[in-house]
């Protein structure tokens, strides 16, 4: 078995560990649920078990699932706006890798300025 294969079980099985043993003294029931989750996202995270995004996504699921949080705040955390600039620059940065823009940049940078290092 690969690392991926044991991250994927040993994940799912600290998950289920943590849901089902009592919580230590001073900490809720909520509180355990969500160590749970959390313990499944480092160990899939740590062993790449599943792709990343499909990590990250998690609490969306498994939040409201356990009842640690309502489906409408955890989704709101998805949606800030540093999200989108980010997802956006991605977008824009696949496209100008797909068309090689980043390269006929990089020539024309190199045709107007030169190979010389010293200054004009």
């Amino acid at each position: 078995m690969n690392i991926k294969t044991i991250g994927l079980w040993v994940g799912l099985a600290a998950f289920l560990l943590l849901l089902v043993i009592p919580p230590p003294e001073g900490l809720n029931p909520v509180g355990m649920r969500m160590a749970a989750v959390a313990a499944l996202m480092a160990i899939w995270w740590i062993t790449d078990a599943v792709h990343i995004a499909v990590t990250a996504l998690l609490p969306l699921a498994l939040f409201p699932l356990l009842g640690i949080m309502k489906s409408q705040p955890v989704a709101a955390n998805y949606s800030n706006h540093l999200v989108y600039l980010y997802v956006g620059g991605f977008v824009i940065a696949l496209a100008m890798e797909r068309w090689d823009l980043h390269k006929r940049i990089a020539l024309l940078t190199i045709r107007q300025i030169g190979t010389n290092a010293q200054p004009r």
